[in-house]
């Protein structure tokens, strides 16, 4: 696994990641694929209960989002739950309808999303036909469905059987709960690192960016919830609008930490001698080890950078080159008096 310390240093590495992280606007990126992502959120809702309908009790799905609520903020857990409990007490549609395919074909607008950020990333541009990118961001969102229905299936069957263990057994596989969620996190974010960016790479369940991208997930998130509970004045501030604004804030830090451990793989890639260039879209393509900011120092062009160099004005004529005073003085005496001598001859006539 390529990490600071091996493939280069770490003030290096930390310096290296910052010109990266302001050359690909990864804040203003995170903002774009927050928007995406709340347009596919609620049909991602939808085709994931049809789809636990198939597997479990949908009103079970519920229990993912009890356990995501230990971290995340309560508004926005809330509003999804509330829209989970709403979609299983009612009528939802099956999965093999046109409705169930239209919801995992909107649903896969955020994959699409994160597809075109990671791209930036990279340094790539897309390459891959349509029906490829489609059908990628629909396997990953039907992915990500069952991994979260997976983990619904963790969430209501480590208790039953933490009681017919009993103890010591059951405090062990309760507490087992938060590194299986952690590995499952993980597998997820590892599959969206190789499979979306148009990219040839290895997999790797485990990478330098996965791994800081998951714990600096929990962390984020659950400061945040922290100070949304104790400093937030959302609800004052934007009134029935407070749960709303604090899920959107929410998703838009996640979306940056998703990022972030994306532009970690992809500087330790970029700067390993075995690694691809920015650019380069398949292994053993060959170019220098160096990252995006390094290349387009040097005159460079890639996809995703938006500085704006202002065009250039057209090179004017330079001015004919002033004569020495003495010189100029001499012909305008010179000028001056044979102006005198024309003017008298024309006052005799």
């Amino acid at each position: 696994m390529a990490r600071p310390g091996k493939t280069m240093g770490w003030m290096k590495f930390f310096k290296t990641l910052k010109d990266e992280w302001g050359r690909d606007r990864v804040s203003n990126t995170a903002a774009a694929l927050t928007f995406f992502s709340v347009l596919a959120l609620f049909p991602f809702l939808l085709f994931l209960v049809s789809l636990a309908g198939i597997i479990i009790d949908p009103k079970q799905a519920e229990q993912l989002v009890q356990q995501l609520a230990t971290v995340a903020p309560r508004e926005a857990t809330d509003i999804i739950a509330q829209r989970l409990r709403d979609l299983a007490s009612s009528d939802s549609v099956g999965l093999l309808t046109v409705g169930g395919a239209g919801a995992l074909w909107a649903a896969s607008g955020g994959m699409v999303a994160l597809m075109e950020a990671l791209n930036i990333i990279y340094g790539v541009k897309e390459t891959r036909p349509f029906w490829k990118v489609r059908g990628i961001a629909l396997m990953c969102t039907l992915g990500g469905a069952l991994i979260a229905l997976l983990a619904a299936l963790v969430a209501v069957a480590t208790p039953a059987i933490a009681a017919r263990l009993g103890e010591p057994l059951g405090s062990v596989v309760l507490y087992a709960r938060l590194p299986v969620a952690g590995l499952l996190m993980m597998l997820l974010w590892a599959a969206l690192y190789y499979l979306l960016p148009d990219v040839e790479q290895e997999f790797k369940f485990l990478t330098f960016g996965s791994i800081v991208g998951v714990a600096l997930w929990v962390l984020a998130s659950y400061g945040f919830s922290k100070y949304v509970a104790n400093f937030g004045s959302y609800d004052a501030n934007y009134g029935a609008l407070g749960g709303v604004i604090v899920m959107l804030m929410w998703m838009w830090i996640s979306g940056q930490v998703i990022l972030l451990g994306a532009e970690i793989n992809a500087v330790l890639e970029h700067k390993s001698p075995d690694g691809k260039s920015p650019g380069q879209h398949e292994l053993g393509e060959g170019g220098p080890a160096a990252t995006k900011t390094e290349l387009e120092k040097g005159g460079a062009s890639l996809p995703g950078n938006t500085d704006f160099h202002p065009p250039r004005p057209p090179a004017r004529k330079p001015p004919p080159p002033m004569q020495p005073p003495g010189l100029a003085a001499a012909i305008w005496a010179a000028g001056f008096g044979l102006g005198v001598v024309l003017l008298r001859r024309g006052t005799r006539a």
